[in-house]
């Protein structure tokens, strides 16, 4: 399993809670088409990615641009990619083959099952999402409740009708970590329990989530105005994913604005510098100072050792980190803009500010894993947003001044006719 490291290291799953899917929306429009997927899983490496987009690609004849891949972040889910342990152990293939498997017919049942409809956006907000970046008196920054700080509450949605009015697919988005849940059962988590709340409530299988910015947002029925999280049930989950599809229910039912149809896709490959790596002296110590029967179950011990692979087989280690962002235009003024890795509430203010107009999906958890995306702000106060880069495998934490960076990506997928 994936999405806790110690636990992810004990045993593999134990049971199934409820089922975790792979779920698509295939658009076409004058020649042009788009293919829109959700992972009921905490990651796709980039590795994964390729393969699925080269794997769909070969049956469905699209290019990497026109494959929008998104997880939910869901930390119930099997192990996927390369964070944590897995960066260290062989995938299991076997699974891989069967998401493969699933991922190309979930695919190919969206595009043959493709008919006529019309666009309906809007957006709401939702209570769910809090702030995890509690700041203390100490001027450090701790993974605990914090209720008054910065999260991205926006809900936008896209409803597909078919030309009877019938919904083919409510496209949706919430920014919030699933991770109330821990243990050994597989779940969807909360972004399980509104789809299947929404499907219930349209009459028939249309929901499909994406995860927006949540990279430092939990959800707020474990949080609130006290000092730690409480552990997560499945009750509080059901509560989480009844409380968002009540907030999406109500903004359907008060309408939503048709729009004009427009599909084009782009992807960008942004660089995003590094601060100097240690010298092999801090790997080095690293390594001597955990026990030598403790090194092969220590994730950083592991990770010291593995940049000193790097140095001794190419003589220097990477200073940057490659993230994709990826624009899908749906219609006038109805975009999704997707970054590969954990990007933080913050990335969501500032692509709604450059867009300024219209609904936009900000997201993160798109086309890969990368590592989280924090701002340059956060570089200076710390936290477990800026410290974690050895568990995504790099050397160093990411250097100031991604904004701009994002910024010109940004751009220029507007120059390719996301807009």
């Amino acid at each position: 399993m994936m999405g806790f490291g110690a636990r992810d290291m004990e045993h593999g799953c134990s049971g199934v809670h409820d089922d975790i899917y792979v779920r698509a929306v295939y658009a076409e429009q004058s020649g042009e088409a788009a293919l829109i997927m959700g992972f009921d899983l905490c990651f796709l490496g980039r590795v994964e990615s390729d393969r699925f987009k080269g794997a769909i690609g070969r049956v469905l004849d699209l290019a990497p641009r026109q494959i929008l891949l998104n997880t939910t972040h869901n930390h119930v889910g099997p192990s996927v990619g390369i964070w944590y342990s897995a960066g260290f152990e062989p995938p299991d293939r076997l699974y891989l083959e069967e998401l493969e498997r699933a991922t190309v017919q979930a695919a190919g049942l969206a595009r043959g099952n493709a008919q006529e409809v019309t666009l309906w956006a809007g957006q709401t907000r939702s209570a769910l999402p809090m702030n995890r970046r509690r700041p203390s008196e100490d001027g450090k920054i701790y993974m605990r409740p914090n209720p008054p700080g910065l999260v991205y509450d926006k809900i936008p949605m896209v409803l597909f009708k078919n030309l009877r009015g019938d919904p083919v697919c409510l496209l949706f988005s919430v920014s919030a970590h699933p991770s109330m849940m821990s243990g050994f059962e597989i779940s969807a988590e909360y972004p399980g329990a509104i789809m299947t709340r929404l499907d219930r409530n349209l009459g028939q299988t249309v929901s499909l989530f994406l995860q927006g910015v949540g990279g430092d947002a939990k959800p707020s029925v474990i949080g609130g105005d006290i000092e730690y999280w409480r552990p997560g049930t499945w009750e509080l989950m059901d509560q989480a994913g009844a409380m968002v599809a009540a907030e999406i229910r109500a903004a359907l039912d008060n309408g939503l604005q048709e729009i004009e149809p427009r599909l084009r896709s782009a992807t960008v490959e942004m660089i995003w510098p590094l601060r100097p790596a240690p010298s092999r002296a801090v790997f080095e110590q690293t390594i001597t100072e955990t026990p030598p029967d403790k090194r092969n179950q220590d994730i950083k011990c592991r990770w010291a050792t593995r940049q000193i692979e790097l140095l001794d087989r190419r003589g220097f280690l990477p200073d940057s980190a490659p993230i994709g962002i990826h624009g899908v235009q749906l219609g006038i003024g109805l975009r999704i803009i997707g970054m590969e890795g954990e990007a933080v509430a913050e990335w969501g203010q500032i692509i709604d500010q450059f867009y300024d107009g219209g609904i936009t999906f900000p997201l993160g958890y798109t086309d890969g894993t990368g590592l989280y995306l924090p701002t340059s702000k956060m570089l200076d106060e710390g936290g477990y947003e800026v410290y974690s880069f050895w568990e995504y495998g790099y050397p160093a934490e990411l250097a100031p001044g991604m904004e701009d960076i994002v910024l010109d990506a940004l751009r220029n997928l507007r120059d390719n006719g996301i807009s």
